[in-house]
């Protein structure tokens, strides 16, 4: 059996898709999986060194842009599709798997136009534009927090929870203690340069408390120099500055407290391996999208939610040490994050890919 997984721009569409895809091959090793993206992506950094089969089409997104600029993108776009057809002819899947994002788009109308059952995710709990256009045609979405659920027909979603990478689960099982003391910034796979400066800021200020932690700091390819730098500037020999992390299932469980966007993925990794954190939702999503998915979290009781915005710095200032000293208050959130944690994602969705194309196979 072949699949197709079309999804990227970021590491929070990659890092599904990759996943499902390992669930896939495990469940039924004979398959084969074909990876879709965009060259403009994440993943045309991350797919050519993985070892995995993909395919990468010259498109860009269209939300945010001017009206000239999304007429510009159009034979772009058609380009893609014509693409994506081709792709489906040397390559024919008996599913196709959209990942969300811009990047799963033409993917996902080519399986539309050549009738190959569409299967959605949506990682977030608001929908993506990409998403909100095509569940209409697809076969099941699969959505991975229960208020997305609302968004869509009742009879084609299902809440799956996000698929996470399989050494989260191995190392969930394991039960693995976090460090004393360990404190672990993320800003999503290509860095977020607001809180890289107001993390930075924060700990300027907190010189006296920070000679008692560790901390280890994600901060994308941009602003690792700056970041660099600047804890140079404070002496401060705890800190480690990294442009990103392969290992994020390791460092999440050894971090006692997680500073971080709230990218869909991100939440629920968090959520897999239990562990409290404060996210700093990215601010300008129209529909405020990482808020939304940060709450999920903050309404169990997991984490703090602190605005992007000129008080950042400040705010962190106080959140951190306060956590940081209560480590009653930690091991109390570190339940309740655990407590939202869906460890059986990639396994369900799995089950929707292989029955959807068991079916087309008998139409």
């Amino acid at each position: 059996m072949k699949v197709i997984i079309a999804g990227g721009g970021t590491g929070g569409h990659l890092f599904p898709a990759v996943a499902l895809g390992a669930e896939l091959m495990r469940q039924r090793p004979s398959t084969e999986v074909l990876f879709v993206g965009t060259s403009a992506g994440f993943e045309a950094r991350w797919l050519p060194a993985s070892g995995l089969r993909f395919e990468l089409f010259k498109v860009h997104g269209l939300r945010g842009h001017s009206a000239r600029e999304r007429m510009m993108a159009m034979p772009e776009f058609a380009r893609a599709i014509a693409q994506a057809i081709g792709v489906l002819r040397r390559f024919p899947a008996a599913v196709v798997v959209s990942a969300g994002g811009y990047a799963s788009v033409p993917m996902a109308v080519a399986a539309i136009i050549k009738r190959v059952p569409l299967i959605l995710m949506e990682q977030n709990t608001r929908p993506g534009l990409a998403n909100r256009s095509l569940w209409h045609f697809a076969k099941k979405v699969c959505v991975g927090f229960e208020d997305t659920a609302a968004f869509f027909s009742t009879n084609k979603v299902t809440v799956t929870g996000n698929p996470i990478r399989n050494e989260f689960g191995r190392l969930r099982e394991a039960g693995k203690e976090p460090f004393q003391s360990q404190i672990l910034v993320l800003g999503g796979s290509t860095g977020a340069h607001r809180l890289n400066l107001g993390v930075v800021n924060a700990v300027e200020k907190l010189t006296k408390d920070v000679i008692k932690w560790s901390l280890i700091h994600q901060t994308g390819e941009a602003d690792a120099g700056i970041v660099k730098a600047a804890y140079g500037k404070l002496g401060w020999p705890g800190v480690t500055v990294v442009p990103f992390i392969d290992d994020i299932s390791a460092a999440l469980m050894d971090a006692t407290l997680v500073v971080a966007r709230s990218g869909a993925v991100t939440v629920s990794e968090i959520a897999l391996v239990g562990r409290p954190a404060i996210f700093v939702p990215y601010p300008f999503h129209r529909d405020r999208q990482q808020e939304h998915n940060a709450r999920v979290i903050e309404r169990a009781g997991g984490a703090l939610v602190i605005r992007d915005d000129e008080h950042l710095a400040e705010n962190l200032t106080r959140a951190i040490p306060e956590l940081m000293a209560d480590s009653t208050r930690l091991a109390r959130m570190a339940r309740a994050a655990k407590s939202v944690g869906r460890p059986d994602a990639a396994a369900r969705i799995a089950e929707i890919c292989f029955q959807a194309a068991d079916a087309g196979a008998r139409a």
